[in-house]
């Protein structure tokens, strides 16, 4: 049975209609990743609406990411606000299952086994704010380390001296 995390939303046994779960996405959370987003406050609503067939979760993150500025290599807080929504569809018949109680993902589609009892939204929370960053991160307009981008125009000059 694969591990759970304290990011899941146990769907079984819930009622149908609409349920509000809200995660604190910390420093410890972005840490189990050890990739770009260094250390983190974010806060993420999940509102799951339950019908008798399958889960629609609708995601609201809002917070700040601390990431390596491109541009002087100092690290700063960038804000986070993210939203989407993903449908969870339980099947035995869909191709490419692994019968581990996760299946394949298409797109904003998750495919979980009729027997799993709950979602692990973990992956899919970090996906998202780690999405929603840009793809070059910088400081505000004179925020960046000044020694820092004064090395840079150093070294350039001297590249262009030879």
């Amino acid at each position: 049975m694969p591990r759970v995390s304290k990011y899941a939303v146990f769907h079984q046994g819930l009622s149908l209609g609409e349920h509000v779960y809200e995660f604190a996405l910390d420093d410890g959370f972005f840490e189990n990743y050890g990739g770009e987003i260094k250390r983190g406050d974010c806060k993420a609503t999940v509102t799951v609406v339950k019908t008798a067939n399958l889960l629609t979760l609708h995601t609201v993150i809002d917070g700040k990411a601390q990431v390596c500025c491109d541009r002087c290599l100092d690290d700063f807080y960038m804000p986070v606000c993210f939203e989407g929504s993903l449908i969870v569809k339980f099947s035995y018949d869909k191709e490419g299952y692994d019968f581990n109680g996760v299946g394949d993902s298409d797109d904003d589609i998750f495919w979980l086994s009729p027997d799993s009892d709950a979602v692990d939204l973990e992956e899919y929370l970090y996906a998202s704010v780690y999405l929603s960053l840009p793809m070059q991160k910088v400081h505000p307009e004179g925020e960046c380390d000044p020694d820092m981008l004064a090395r840079f125009v150093r070294l350039a000059d001297d590249d262009d001296e030879q």
